[in-house]
């Protein structure tokens, strides 16, 4: 009788493990929260793009064409089921409170979270894979429990900061907001989602830099020129590095070195139009200095433009402290820019700043400069034609000089 109480003792205390995971696994059910960083150009920001909103779904490629995956940005993780709770029972919804942390300020975000919430992980963007297999750039995936306890957990992620080496040789004008998940998330069917996808957005700053090429003609007059052909490089390191017509990065600029730049198809080439326009087009500058090296100039002009050619300065954000805007310069000009990336057509018409080329003529076989003359009768760079002048007193001396002497013979012949 006794050997087998202890047997159903010892049965029981073997089950017993058993009995009590069974609510502690419902409890604590897994999920994935992938967060996905991506860039938004702000030069070419299309709008219905950049408000998609985050309802926990994996967003097509479509979707996503204008942007790119950012690696080397460190999100953190905190737990918010504690402050999450106090919200509903002080009457709030879900909604309610995530709007509320979606709306705070970074910072304040920050030093609220370190101070009343529990950090569970950092993490750094990096090139990841979803469930279908496909591959992309700024992954950052945490796993979490569904439940703390018996209620449903809420989690904080924060943005803390980009690598200075990260993937995109842009600035960072804008930074994620405050991104606050309650669960459960519900797709389209009613179930609770297993994979829950954010979309973190960041803006890239950038900037689209132009002038217009003139030449200046014998009468002095501004004619717009158009075929003079630029490449633009930037100084690294002391090395002088061109930048290449590699796209497959883009918003991120490839440069590359050159012996021949304006032979190497590696290297992109801006044309003057007919407007006399030299303009970046689709390509974008982060902040720093640059130069369009005229390579080529147009039809019967020459570069005279020096060896540095045209510096272009890119400050590093859109506005001074005082909120006025901080403009790009070229040649020192401020240049008067759209946050669309064009060029207006009043300022098409206006052709400021301007680089000029001196023209060339030929003359007699010939290449001769000229430039707006001093003396309207005589154009700079030629010589006085002196030699027709020359030739008619010698011919005038000559003939004097046969009257005089004839004169000298009669004279004589008459005394005698």
């Amino acid at each position: 009788m006794l050997k087998r109480i202890l047997f159903s003792i010892a049965a029981a205390a073997m089950a017993l493990p058993f009995l009590q995971a069974t609510p502690t696994q419902a409890a604590t059910k897994n999920v994935d929260i992938v967060v996905h960083k991506r860039l938004h150009d702000d030069a070419r920001l299309n709008t219905d793009t950049w408000s998609y909103e985050n309802d926990g779904s994996l967003k097509s490629k479509i979707e996503l064409a204008e942007t790119k995956g950012l690696n080397g940005a460190e999100v953190v993780l905190y737990d918010a089921t504690k402050l999450y709770q106090e919200a509903l029972e002080d009457g709030k919804t879900p909604t309610q409170f995530v709007n509320e942390w979606r709306n705070k300020d970074r910072m304040d975000a920050f030093a609220e979270a370190e101070e009343h919430l529990d950090l569970l992980a950092t993490k750094t963007t990096q090139e990841g894979f979803m469930e279908d297999g496909s591959r992309e750039d700024g992954i950052a995936r945490f796993t979490v429990a569904q439940k703390v306890g018996t209620q449903y957990a809420a989690y904080l992620l924060l943005e803390k900061s980009v690598a200075s080496d990260h993937s995109f040789d842009v600035d960072l004008s804008t930074m994620a907001a405050p991104m606050m998940v309650v669960m459960p998330i519900m797709n389209a069917d009613g179930a609770a989602m297993d994979n829950i996808h954010i979309y973190a957005k960041n803006v890239a700053y950038v900037r689209d830099p132009y002038f217009f090429k003139f030449g200046r003609n014998a009468a002095g007059d501004d004619v717009r020129v158009q075929g003079a052909v630029f490449a633009l490089y930037q100084i690294v390191n002391g090395e002088k590095l061109w930048l290449s017509t590699d796209l497959s990065e883009a918003p991120r600029n490839e440069w590359i070195t050159s012996s021949n730049p304006l032979t190497d198809e590696a290297v992109d080439k801006f044309i003057s139009d007919k407007d006399g326009l030299v303009n970046t087009g689709t390509r974008f500058l982060a902040s720093g200095t640059y130069y369009f090296e005229e390579l080529k100039p147009a039809l019967g002009y020459i570069n005279n433009l020096g060896a540095t050619g045209v510096k272009v300065e890119v400050p590093t954000s859109w506005t001074k402290p005082d909120g006025s805007l901080n403009p790009v310069l070229v040649n020192g000009e401020v240049l008067n820019e759209t946050t669309a990336g064009m060029v207006s057509a009043e300022q098409v018409a206006i052709g400021r700043p301007r680089v000029y080329n001196i023209r060339e003529k030929e003359d007699q076989g010939e290449v001769t400069v000229v430039a707006k003359p001093s003396n309207p009768q005589t154009p700079a760079g030629k010589l006085p034609q002196t030699g027709s002048v020359i030739s008619g007193l010698l011919i005038a001396l000559g003939a004097a000089l046969m009257l005089g002497a004839w004169l000298l013979q009669r004279r004589a012949h008459t005394k005698n």
